[in-house]
């Protein structure tokens, strides 16, 4: 492998991944039991949790997958980023308050109390499955990014280094645990943020962009149907479909875990906030330096420096910091991208390990289990998490589908249907304890034959993947009444329902062998060439959806009979405000000040970007330098003198 960039940025980021094991091994003294690893004792301050929160929203895929997006789709892309803090914000404003009142340590223990045993062990099993893949595509993404600059015309480098970095974000995940991982995601987002803030300015002071104006004129007008090198199209629908499926999944998993981690329901909202305001910005710091990339470089075949890596555009953000940013300051953006994948993965790896170690360990096996088992299996689970996501890595990064596109299958296969009843088991009482599955398997189902059998885009895919998983979860109470009193009319009902989406699915598909009138030819080339046609399987999951609505009915209508105990006293308790003093500040538990701990390090590493210019190479452009250690220092000192500047203003 050869080396592509100075010496220095190969030390920037050696020493960066010092700090971060450091501080996992810093934390790893709080570790006294699973509370304490999974929700970080309750008492993570609400903008720590808040900054994570944010961090955990994106990864180096943000600067891979959606940055090479937004270079070949133009304005298109900026719209996508646009549709982020719109779905967040009605995420977080449903489900802020009501997770921190479900007073969980990982985001299903509440499916027990909420439906029952069966659910909770088939969402915990489908959530662990699913959730498995999103470190895979980050590890994907930070491979992608990272390899190529640093050993350029290398895809071992790519192999070895999703290896290397799988292997050290498991270690202080495994050491520190929810606050090794909240306080890594704020360092990470100094370093992300100062870097992405002083980029743009820098590359529109060079005059190689010209005006703002002459740069909007050059930069291809707004379309709202693109077809990438991979054949995945996008259009408008894409835009309606994305808001509707983030909705429900930016406020699940180990999102919602942020929410949990603090101390009252007043935090939540707060830390919700932030990470909103914080994602108002994602357009111009995400999705301005692509644009950048796409005046600068029309044609990906211009970029030269990674023209024998596969899917170049998949490098464009990197490829204008490399233009920009001098010595030194490229390995601080590098660690950067090492930052933002870090934080997405070690934050799910947290709340998978909760997952195991609490919904199915001691829930099935051990239910006298200790904290410190639990601690031990919690920990092992993020060991076996990180060899199963460097082994999906691998596959996805010599798949032939770019990065964003295989995120956006697996995610609308998977995640949507997954997403909305475990958001709104906690909000909403109007569903049947037995909806979650009912609606998770009719959810899956639409969505495979969405994309298999109607060759739906994936826009129309999520938005009808929502439409038929909301429909099982909220007909689930109404078919309870109706077949607790006339079996037959429940019958009628889900046979309508099923006719009605098959005639749907036979006119409105974007399969050109799919018609009303082709039904009527598949059975003219014999019995295995059936199995081949669009018709028999839409056919199929017609007769699948009237099936299951059928026999879940009938669980619905048994449950109406059940003793509803179990189900009040969850609600009552989601009607109670938590008691900090009470169920918080317990044994001894107190408040941690982190500010002069993340203050510290911000100052230290603004210092070390000040120093790289005693490396002559590093001296192209000082502004930079200057720049970001001033943003850092600033933050640095504003953090360490946080109490006297408090005491000041409530004077």
């Amino acid at each position: 492998m050869t080396f592509g960039l100075p010496w220095i940025d190969y030390f920037v980021i050696f020493i960066y991944l010092i700090i971060m094991v450091g501080i996992g091994v810093y934390f790893s003294r709080m570790m006294k039991g699973g509370k304490d690893f999974f929700v970080g004792g309750n008492l993570i301050p609400w903008w720590v949790a808040g900054v994570s929160l944010y961090m955990t929203m994106f990864s180096a895929w943000t600067f891979t997958g959606a940055a090479s997006f937004t270079y070949n789709t133009g304005w298109y892309g900026i719209i996508f980023f646009s549709t982020w803090p719109l779905s967040f914000f009605i995420g977080f404003q449903m489900s802020a308050r009501k997770w921190r009142r479900a007073r969980v340590t990982s985001p299903v223990e509440y499916v027990k109390s909420r439906f029952n045993k069966t659910t909770h062990m088939f969402l915990t099993i489908i959530m662990v499955l699913s959730s498995a893949y999103w470190p895979a595509q980050h590890l994907a993404s930070l491979g992608k990014i990272c390899a190529p600059t640093l050993f350029p015309n290398s895809m071992l480098a790519i192999d070895i280094m999703i290896i290397v970095a799988g292997i050290i974000i498991m270690f202080y995940t495994f050491s520190g645990g929810l606050w090794a991982v909240c306080i890594t995601d704020v360092v990470q987002f100094l370093i992300l943020v100062s870097v992405c803030i002083v980029l743009i300015p820098t590359a529109f002071l060079s005059n190689d962009l010209g005006s703002i104006s002459n740069f909007i004129s050059k930069i291809p007008e707004l379309k709202f149907h693109h077809v990438l090198s991979d054949g995945i199209s996008y259009d408008y629908w894409y835009l309606l479909g994305i808001p509707a499926t983030y909705l429900f999944s930016y406020a699940v998993g180990a999102n919602a875990q942020r929410y949990f981690s603090v101390k009252d329901e007043k935090s939540a909202k707060n830390l919700g906030w932030l990470a909103f305001v914080l994602f108002c910005f994602g357009p111009l710091l995400f999705g301005i330096p692509p644009l950048i990339g796409k005046v600068l470089w029309p044609d990906i075949n211009m970029l030269h420096y990674f023209s024998q890596v596969t899917k170049p555009d998949e490098n464009i953000y990197i490829a204008v910091v490399l233009k920009y940013m001098p010595a030194g300051v490229v390995g601080i953006f590098l660690a950067a991208m090492m930052s933002a994948s870090m934080s997405a993965m070690d934050s799910a790896w947290n709340a998978v390990s909760a997952m195991i170690s609490l919904d199915i360990y001691k829930n099935i096996f051990r239910p006298n289990a200790s904290e410190e088992e639990v601690l031990k299996v919690g920990r092992f689970s993020v060991v076996l998490l990180c060899v199963m996501a460097i082994a999906m890595a691998l596959t996805i990064i010599h798949s032939s589908y770019s990065i964003f596109s295989f995120s956006n299958i697996f995610f609308g296969l998977t995640g949507v249907p997954i997403a909305i009843p475990l958001l709104l088991g906690i909000i909403s009482r109007k569903m049947s304890r037995w909806s979650a599955i009912s609606s998770i398997l009719a959810g899956t189902l639409m969505a495979s034959t969405a994309k298999f059998a109607l060759n739906y885009t994936l826009g129309p895919q999520y938005l009808i993947t929502v439409a038929i998983t909301l429909l099982f979860v909220f007909a689930s109470a109404p078919l309870a009444q109706l077949y607790t009193k006339s079996k037959n009319q429940a019958l009628l009902v889900n046979v309508t329902m099923g006719v009605l989406l098959w005639l749907f699915f036979l006119n409105v598909n974007l399969n050109p062998n799919l018609s009303l009138s082709s039904f009527g030819t598949i059975f003219e080339n014999g019995f295995l060439n059936i199995l081949k046609t669009s018709a028999f399987w839409v056919s199929v999951t017609s007769i699948l959806l009237v099936v299951l609505s059928q026999k879940f009915s009938k669980l619905y209508a048994k449950d109406l009979l059940e003793d509803q105990t179990e189900l009040n006293a969850f609600f009552k308790k989601m009607d109670t405000p938590v008691d900090v003093e009470k169920e918080v500040m317990v044994e001894g538990a107190k408040e941690v000040n982190v500010f002069p701990l993340v203050g510290g390090v911000s100052i230290l590493i603004g210092l070390l970007s000040l120093l790289l210019l005693i490396n002559p190479q590093a001296r192209a452009n000082v502004f930079v330098n200057v720049s970001i250690t001033g943003l850092l220092v600033v933050i640095g000192l504003l953090m360490l003198f946080s109490n006297k500047i408090q005491k000041i203003f409530a004077k």
